[in-house]
């Protein structure tokens, strides 16, 4: 998906028409909204609704995967490619919502029903996504790969918050 997208985007043109400018000033608030915005919905979703147990690899991999490779390539179809296109020819906020729909699509076929069904996977994933867009549309490729990035890590910080097992009662001997 990264390379197809990244072949596209130079077939089409250069890669700074399509979001990939070094631009700084929004990394910070990137990562602090994506953070918050990822822990609010984990934890408003209940159950974990994507069994990462059953599909995802363990350890380093998961982390490689989880904070560089799914948000690299993610970002680059769903912003770079498409955002950047419509982006190009004046769609602001229709740039913006389109690609976050197609961001949440996949978030929904990778779940299973949690509290709320597969409707609040995908309004979490339209919402990151949206915004991701917002930030790529300010400030290119760098801010919604970090965004990504820190949704992924609060969600992951609320997977592991819930697999640990609870004390029942007081456990302790005397």
């Amino acid at each position: 998906m990264l390379f197809l997208s990244l072949a596209v985007i130079e077939i089409m043109g250069s890669p700074e028409r399509f979001g990939f400018v070094p631009d700084l000033r929004y990394v910070l608030p990137a990562f602090i909204l994506g953070f918050e915005a990822s822990l609010i919905i984990n934890l408003l979703e209940g159950n974990p609704s994507v069994p990462m147990k059953e599909f995802m690899p363990e350890g380093i991999e998961r982390l490689i995967l989880l904070l560089i490779l799914a948000p690299l390539g993610e970002e680059t179809l769903n912003r770079a490619l498409v955002e950047g296109y419509l982006l190009s020819y004046g769609h602001f906020w229709s740039a913006i919502l389109f690609s976050a729909l197609l961001f949440a699509l996949p978030h929904w076929m990778a779940s299973k029903e949690g509290k709320g069904g597969n409707a609040f996977i995908v309004t979490g994933a339209f919402i990151v996504g949206s915004l991701a867009g917002y930030l790529f549309a300010l400030g290119g490729m760098l801010p919604a790969f970090v965004l990504h990035s820190s949704a992924n890590i609060a969600g992951l910080t609320v997977l592991k918050l819930r697999e640990r097992p609870r004390e029942k009662g007081n456990t302790r001997k005397r």
